[in-house]
């Protein structure tokens, strides 16, 4: 093997291990402090989210996917349908007020919780569901805990039918913001499960 052919095999190998190297070793991300991590999500008005949810009620066990867009504080567009892309329910709020299409059928409601109740014999926390996707409790939010980086972790959280969840976020995405990756929701006869596949900011 000439002198000039070693060289470039060796050069190659170089420069392949050293491209390993690189790939192995993903950057980290700091994450924000809390106070900053706060202001920011507050600020985000728009976003989307996909996400998968379990549902396990003592009639019935559900399992979906979510669709979620908000379009500003008071405008947003839910969708949760099962895995064979039925809908479960879709969920409308803008300035004309809420309304709920369940089983083929839209009503219009101040107090959607309520409404997917009657409708379907589950509910969840609607009102605050947009702020809680986020990660922040809220005017609502009760015995509030908070992990060792500040976040925070669990509450209680009374939705408009009266009913008391306690939430908990089980992991978050490793960027600068902290967005929630698992949260568990769970009433005294319910446990829902939320698995964040993706964000869109």
């Amino acid at each position: 093997m000439s002198a000039s052919i070693k060289w470039l095999t060796l050069a190659g190998l170089l420069l392949l291990s050293s491209g390993c190297s690189l790939i192995s070793k993903p950057a980290t991300v700091t994450p924000l402090d809390n106070k900053s991590r706060l202001l920011q999500l507050n600020a985000i008005e728009r976003y989307s989210l996909q996400a998968s949810v379990g549902i396990k009620t003592p009639d019935e066990s559900l399992s979906g996917n979510l669709t979620w867009q908000q379009h500003n504080t008071e405008h947003y567009k839910a969708r949760l349908a099962n895995f064979l892309g039925m809908s479960l329910f879709e969920l409308t709020n803008n300035t004309d007020g809420s309304s709920i299409l369940v089983r083929g059928e839209r009503y219009q409601a101040v107090d959607t919780s309520s409404l997917l109740w009657q409708m379907a014999g589950w509910s969840m926390p609607l009102a605050d569901m947009p702020l809680w996707l986020k990660g922040i409790p809220g005017n609502a939010a009760s015995a509030i805990e908070y992990d060792n980086l500040g976040r925070v972790q669990a509450y209680q959280l009374t939705d408009s039918t009266g009913i008391v969840w306690q939430l908990r976020y089980q992991s978050f995405f490793a960027d600068e913001l902290a967005l929630p990756q698992k949260i568990n929701l769970s009433s005294d006869d319910t446990q829902i499960s939320f698995h964040i596949r993706s964000w869109q900011l």
